[in-house]
């Protein structure tokens, strides 16, 4: 059984189908394979839904991660074609991230704080070295949690099959206070640029509908889990900075240091 198609494309990887019932992730740098080998372990054990893992294979040699192939489109896909159903969606999506936060992965993962101090040290973006030292010292005085975090949770990373919805690519898992995973996930929805290789419908309709699902996502989630808007507040600034860090577009990149800068001034 060789491989099929390839069906997605990322930053760090290639999607290629397997077989009816499966696809195999392969990695353009072997160490992010062993990362996610290790990461996607835990999220096995910890039962939270996520696509079935079934470890490294090696097929027409490639090396990979072969993982269950969910059927669907994604929570993303349906928003585009169905627009007025923005505020249901967004509040489907908080219900699911509650639930994802409401499991303990007490030292099974990497601590958020740790992972966005590595992320923060390690930005060269022009303009953020006079930054840098404030960031460092406002992420430092955060709490720590032990709360499972997806670390990239968005409609895209949300497919909506036969079983209900199922999160996808936990390459960013981490464990930490659920505030800070959620503060993510607004700050993505708010300020993300979709890339300029998408038909410009798609980029067109996401624009027009990002403030309804914006909205509906961060009152339900608020609502389900009794935090406040202001322990959200707290993660902004290191969150944005550590995105700086990311393969994220310029403009993108542009408003977050504008917004870093402003907080700071």
């Amino acid at each position: 059984m060789g491989l099929g198609e390839r069906i997605g494309r990322g930053n760090t990887a290639d999607i290629y189908v397997l077989g009816s019932d499966r696809v195999v992730k392969v990695f353009r740098d072997p160490q992010l394979l062993d990362l996610e080998r290790r990461i996607s372990t835990v999220i096995e054990e910890l039962a939270v839904g996520a696509p079935a893992f079934y470890g490294t294979v090696e097929v027409d040699g490639i090396t990979g991660l072969a993982y269950e192939r969910i059927q669907g489109p994604s929570m993303l896909e349906m928003l585009i074609g169905k627009p007025e159903k923005a505020a249901e969606y967004g509040r489907e999506l908080a219900q699911l991230h509650a639930k994802l936060h409401s499991v303990k992965a007490t030292g099974r993962l990497q601590s958020i704080k740790s992972r966005l101090a590595y992320m923060i040290s390690g930005i060269r973006h022009a303009g953020f070295e006079p930054l840098r030292e404030a960031i460092v010292s406002r992420l430092s005085e955060l709490p720590e949690d032990d709360h499972l975090c997806h670390g990239d949770f968005h409609p895209g990373n949300v497919m909506l099959s036969q079983r209900g919805p199922v999160v996808i690519d936990w390459m960013t898992a981490v464990c930490g206070p659920a505030q800070a995973d959620a503060a993510r996930t607004i700050m993505i929805l708010r300020h993300a640029v979709l890339p300029s290789e998408l038909p410009e419908v798609v980029i067109r309709t996401f624009a027009q509908l990002r403030t309804v699902l914006l909205q509906a996502y961060e009152d339900a989630y608020l609502k389900l889990t009794g935090c406040g808007r202001e322990e959200l507040a707290k993660w902004e600034l290191p969150l944005m900075a550590a995105r700086l860090g990311e393969s994220v577009p310029e403009e993108e990149q542009r408003t977050l240091l504008a917004i870093i800068q402003r907080q700071l001034s």
